[in-house]
């Protein structure tokens, strides 16, 4: 699932990009694009059962209570109820973004070590089935005849177990997919 969740999160930065933007070209309009993006985000989100549901939900929060003039700490006193939950929506902008960015940066991080891994288990797999590479297929059927190929060779189960433990079998798919797009590009690359 956390392939999954870094594309869900890769396009909520996109949006929230657009978001900030309002900042700048449509002002007046900003704290409610953010709000916006808020509720929708959150929606998206809540499937994955991510932190950073809980995160927007708290921002989306704090927000409301300006106008209740609740001002966190931050924000200079005196201010209009508008130009303060603008401040507090800048800044939320801001924080959440980092937070979006460091999340996906850590489940990257996770997956190119599982993948590394991963490719560990198929080179043995390679070294007792010398052909592997002439069959692998670019699809799902290719992943499926890799991973039971794992599964039943006596040197890789330890590692087709370890993966079993591990992985869902999204970023299992989308990890084998891109090992073996990656096998067949340098395999037709080298004739």
């Amino acid at each position: 699932m956390q392939c999954i969740l870094r594309e869900k999160l890769l396009a909520q930065a996109i949006k929230l990009a657009g978001v900030s933007n309002s900042y700048r070209n449509e002002s007046h309009r900003f704290v409610e694009a953010y709000f916006e993006w808020l509720e929708e985000a959150e929606k998206d989100l809540s499937g994955l059962r991510s932190p950073i549901g809980i995160l927007l939900q708290a921002e989306k929060s704090t927000l409301t209570s300006v106008l209740d003039g609740y001002l966190p700490n931050h924000i200079e006193p005196g201010k209009s109820i508008r130009k303060s939950q603008k401040a507090v929506a800048a800044q939320s902008l801001e924080k959440l973004s980092k937070e979006i960015y460091s999340k996906i940066e850590q489940i990257d991080h996770t997956l190119d070590q599982l993948s590394e891994k991963l490719c560990h288990a198929v080179a043995v797999l390679a070294s007792k089935e010398p052909d592997l590479y002439s069959r692998l297929q670019v699809n799902q059927h290719g992943v499926n005849i890799l991973w039971e190929m794992l599964g039943r060779t006596p040197e890789t189960i330890p590692m087709y177990n370890y993966f079993c433990a591990k992985l869902a079998s999204t970023d299992l798919n989308y990890l084998f997919m891109d090992i073996i797009q990656k096998i067949t590009s340098n395999k037709s690359g080298a004739i």
